[in-house]
C-alpha cells in the first residue's frame, strides 16, 4: 500500500515561482513516480490559479474563498492559547501584517481527510497552525516538518558568518548578530506572530509527537533554528535529536549547459531578490576593482523589484556615481524556464554574495548549467568545496574576493584549472545534487518516519541528507 503523503505548502504547481514552488514542484511529483500517494493543500495567491489541479500527478488543492479577519485571529488566538503560547499582544492588527496569509491559507481547514493519512508534511510558519491542529486531532499522525528560513534572518536580524564552512559545534561565532551585536534580541527581529509559529509552536508541536521530525535545509541553518529556540525560551536538548538538516535538489536535464551559448567578454551574472542580505552591493565596488585588470569584464544584475526599492535605487545610484553604466547591466526581470536558463549560459561566474542564505538554489542551478558560483555565506558554503566546484567569497572583503576571482580568470584557483572547476560543477550537480538522487533520499526517509525509526534516522541517513562532495566525487 503506498504512503499517502499529505503536504501543506503555501507554494505548488502551476504558477508558483518561489524556492518553496521549486522544492515542492520538483520533489513531490517524482515521489508519486515512487509510487507514493500525494496530495497538497497549497495557497490561492492569484485568481486565475484553479481550485483543483493535478500537477504531474500531485492533486493540489486551492481555497474556494477567503475567511474573514475575525476568523483568522479567533482561529490562531485558539490555537496558540491551546499550546500554552502567550497571546496577550495578539489582535487582528497583527495578523493583518500579512493578511492573506491567514485569511486564504493558514486558518482555512484542508480539503483532506487526515485521519486517513499517513504523513503530514507542512512547510514555514504559513503551515503550522494546521500542523498544531492536526496534531491535537490525530495524535497519531506522523509529521515531517520543513522550516526553509526563520523570521529573523528574513528580516536581517541574523546573519550567517560559517566563513570557514560550517563546524559541528553549535557555536554562536557563525553568526553575525545585527542588534547591537546582542544574540537574543538579534532573534527577536521580524513580526513576533510569525516568530511564535516558527519556534515556540513548532518546538511544542514536536513535543507533543516522539515521531515526528523537524527538517532544516542546511546545517547552518539547523543552528539558526536551535539558537532561535534557545532565544525564545525553549530547551531544545528534548528535541534536538529529532531536528535534521537536508539538501535541496536541482534539475539537471532542465538546467543544463547550453551548447554554443553566446558568451561576451568576461561576464559574471548575480540573480536574486533586491534585499540586502543576498549582496548585490557589493558589485560596484567589486567591478571598480577588477576592470582594472580583466578590461572586458562584465556584471549582469538579475532582479525583478519594485523600482522605488530604496536598496535598488541606492544600487543605481552607486553604479552611476562610479560611472559603471557600461561595465554593469541591471535586469529588472524576473526569468522563467529556458530563459533562465540561457541567461545563465551567458554567464562564466555566477555570484551569490548572500550573508543570509540557509540553503541557496542559485548555486545548484549554475552548476548544473556548468557555470561556476562564488558564493557567500549560509548553506551555499555547504555545497561547495572552494576551488573544486565553485568558489568562496566573502561579502565583507571584496578586496579577497576581486583576487579570487582574478585567479580564475587567469586559469587557475586552488591548484586546479579553471576548466577544472567548471566540468567538476556539473559532475557534481549530476552525481550528487540531481532531483531524482534527492528524492530516493526523501522517499526512504518518509519510509522510516512512518515505521516509527525516527531515532535510527541519524545513523542511517544522515551521509544521504547532506552529501559530502569532496568524498563523493
Amino acid at each position: 500500500m503506498p504512503i499517502r503523503l499529505r503536504v501543506d505548502s503555501y507554494e505548488a504547481g502551476t504558477g508558483a515561482i518561489g524556492g518553496i514552488a521549486t522544492f515542492h514542484n520538483n520533489l513531490y511529483p517524482r515521489l508519486i513516480r515512487r509510487g507514493f500517494d500525494v496530495k497538497t493543500f497549497s495557497m490561492h495567491f492569484r485568481p486565475e490559479l484553479p481550485l483543483r489541479e493535478n500537477f504531474k500527478g500531485v492533486i493540489i488543492r486551492r481555497p474556494s474563498s477567503d475567511v474573514d479577519m475575525d476568523v483568522a485571529y479567533a482561529w490562531t488566538y485558539d490555537i496558540l492559547h491551546q499550546y500554552g503560547i502567550d497571546v496577550s499582544y495578539l489582535s487582528p492588527s497583527e495578523i493583518y501584517m500579512v493578511p492573506r496569509y491567514f485569511t486564504n491559507f493558514a486558518v482555512v481547514p484542508s480539503p483532506y481527510r487526515m485521519a486517513l493519512a499517513d504523513l503530514f508534511s507542512p512547510h514555514d510558519w504559513m503551515s503550522l497552525l494546521r500542523s498544531a491542529l492536526f496534531a491535537w486531532l490525530h495524535p497519531d499522525l506522523v509529521q515531517a516538518v520543513f522550516i526553509h528560513s526563520t523570521e529573523p534572518g528574513r528580516q536581517g536580524g541574523i546573519q550567517h558568518r560559517n566563513v570557514q564552512g560550517t563546524s559541528d559545534r553549535l557555536t554562536l561565532s557563525e553568526f553575525e548578530f545585527r542588534f547591537r551585536g546582542e544574540y537574543q534580541r538579534s532573534f527577536y527581529e521580524g513580526l513576533r506572530l510569525i516568530r511564535d509559529l516558527e519556534f515556540p509552536l513548532a518546538y511544542k508541536i514536536l513535543s507533543r509527537h516522539p515521531d515526528s521530525a523537524i527538517f532544516t535545509v542546511s546545517k547552518i541553518h539547523r543552528k539558526e533554528y536551535l539558537l532561535g529556540l534557545r532565544a525564545h525560551g525553549m530547551r531544545f536538548g528534548k528535541v534536538d535529536e529529532r531536528i535534521f538538516a537536508i539538501y535541496h535538489g536541482v534539475d539537471v536535464d532542465e538546467y543544463r549547459p547550453i551548447k554554443d551559448a553566446e558568451k561576451r567578454n568576461f561576464t559574471i551574472g548575480f540573480i536574486g531578490r533586491c534585499t540586502p542580505v543576498k549582496g548585490a552591493d557589493i558589485i560596484p565596488e567589486l567591478a571598480a576593482r577588477l576592470m582594472k585588470k580583466i578590461p572586458d569584464i562584465r556584471f549582469h544584475i538579475v532582479t525583478k523589484t519594485d523600482p522605488h526599492n530604496p536598496y535598488y535605487q541606492e544600487l543605481i545610484g552607486k553604479i552611476h556615481q562610479m560611472r559603471l553604466e557600461g561595465v554593469i547591466r541591471i535586469d529588472n526581470t524576473f526569468y522563467t524556464g529556458e530563459e533562465k536558463i540561457k541567461v545563465i549560459n551567458s554567464w562564466d561566474i555566477a555570484l551569490v554574495p548572500s550573508r543570509y542564505e540557509p540553503q541557496g538554489q542559485v548555486d545548484l542551478e549554475a552548476m548544473a548549467c556548468g557555470v561556476v558560483p562564488a558564493v557567500g555565506m549560509g548553506g551555499l558554503r555547504e555545497k561547495i568545496v572552494d576551488g573544486f566546484n565553485g568558489i568562496w567569497i566573502d561579502p565583507n572583503n571584496v578586496k579577497e574576493t576581486a583576487e579570487k576571482i582574478l585567479q580564475f580568470h587567469e586559469g587557475e584557483y586552488k591548484g586546479r584549472t579553471s576548466e577544472e572547476i567548471i566540468q567538476n560543477c556539473r559532475e557534481s550537480a549530476e552525481k550528487i545534487w540531481d532531483w531524482e538522487k534527492r528524492a530516493d533520499v526523501h522517499s526512504e526517509l518518509y519510509t522510516y518516519l512512518v515505521d516509527g525509526r525516527v531515532d535510527d534516522v541519524s545513523r542511517d541517513l544522515e551521509d544521504l541528507l547532506l552529501p559530502d562532495t569532496s568524498k563523493i566525487i
